[in-house]
């Protein structure tokens, strides 16, 4: 079951507002895009480097709107395939921080369109 809030990183979240002022997409859009993108990849989320909180905090309809149960699944699949027994909410940031890092030469809209 997906969390009601989901904290990110720092430097998840400074990313997200990097990435928002050179596209205008708004950090939930970005951070949607994300977790597609590490689920895409079948990312390990070894790497993501979650150390803090301290960043933004998304409630979930804010951070999954009208399709939280399409993220639900797929991000409970992942679980799944990679045997993963951590909180949702941190596999969640995780997945943001994998995404987001993956993400980090957007610089315009036409950057996210390689994805």
């Amino acid at each position: 079951m997906l969390p009601n809030r989901v904290k990110f990183s720092k430097t998840a979240t400074d990313r997200l507002r990097y990435m928002k002022s050179n596209t205008g997409l708004t950090p939930n859009i970005l951070a949607r895009m994300a977790i597609m993108l590490a689920l895409k990849d079948d990312s390990s989320l070894r790497n993501a480097g979650v150390a803090d909180s301290d960043g933004q905090e998304l409630n979930k309809s804010v951070l999954f709107g009208d399709h939280a149960h399409v993220y639900e699944v797929m991000i409970n699949q992942f679980i799944h395939d990679n045997n993963i027994d951590q909180p949702m909410q941190q596999i969640i940031a995780s997945l943001v921080e994998v995404g987001v890092h993956k993400m980090g030469h957007v610089k315009s809209l036409s950057d996210l369109c390689e994805f």
